[in-house]
């Protein structure tokens, strides 16, 4: 086999090691100004919370992007109150209103890879 051989073997006993990378938090804002509904954030991500700059109590609607279009128009109501974690997904945008005009601040983390355990995907 000689020393060519060896090393090739050696080669295959080398141990490896996985590198796994922590989803990445990510972080924005939106100005709001009267009862029209403005995007927040389009998923895939986590949402972990929102703040407001507490003048109102901001609220939350979904709506299907299609084609990175941003139309808040035909969204639908979201049930969350900012405070919880919300797993919004791939082409799913999040609007937001408010009373008043407000800045809304949001906190996310990246979901490239991942995938909620309530949405298992079919074998």
């Amino acid at each position: 086999m000689g020393w060519v051989g060896g090393l090739a073997l050696l080669g295959c006993a080398a141990p490896t090691t996985a590198i796994r990378q922590a989803p990445a938090d990510i972080r924005g804002n939106a100005a709001v100004s009267g009862a029209a509904a403005r995007p927040l954030v389009l998923g895939p991500i986590k949402l972990l919370h929102v703040n407001s700059d507490r003048r109102t109590e901001p609220k939350f609607s979904r709506v299907w992007s299609r084609d990175g279009a941003r139309d808040c128009r035909n969204a639908t109501p979201l049930a969350w109150d900012g405070e919880t974690e919300v797993y919004i997904g791939k082409d799913e945008l999040v609007c937001v209103t408010a009373d008043r005009p407000s800045r809304i601040s949001w906190h996310g983390r990246s979901v490239a890879n991942e995938q909620p355990a309530s949405q298992q995907a079919s074998r």
